[in-house]
Formats: C-alpha cells, structure tokens, sequence
C-alpha cells in the first residue's frame, strides 16, 4: 500500500462502473469510512468515491482495508 498513487480508476486502467441500485448506499458508505486515509495519500473526494464505485461494482461488499489492498493491486496490475 505504500506505492499507492492518488488517481482514478481509469488513469490506473480500471473500469469506472456504477454498482447496482442495492449497492449504491454501500458504497457511499465506504467511500466515507476510507475517505480519510485516502485524502491523506492525495487522493480527491471525487476519486474516492469512484473508487469505491468500482470496487463494489467488482467485489460487492468488503471493509476499508479490503478496498485500499484493492486499490493497490489494480495499480500495480
């Protein structure tokens, strides 16, 4: 996580999609709880929460250190 770089899912190849309508709340929810470690690696408010659209979009639930360990592989991917 240390090589963690603040852009979005698509600079980092990632797709941007939409969670289905059920998931939308959670992601919301999650943006919010990993909002403050990602703001202090750079990231904006914006790529946070298209990030954690995509991640549940993908995985469909998980916590914040789940999601930041995501971010990661799919930038180092």
């Amino acid at each position: 996580m240390k090589d963690i770089e603040a852009e979005g899912p698509h600079e980092s190849g990632v797709e941007e999609s939409t969670p289905p309508t059920m998931q939308v709340e959670g992601a919301r929810v999650l943006a919010d709880d990993a909002k403050p470690l990602l703001e202090g690696k750079g990231f904006s408010d914006d790529q946070v929460r298209r990030w954690a659209d995509a991640y549940i979009a993908e995985v469909g639930s998980g916590d914040v250190t789940s999601f930041v360990t995501w971010i990661d592989r799919q930038q180092q991917s």
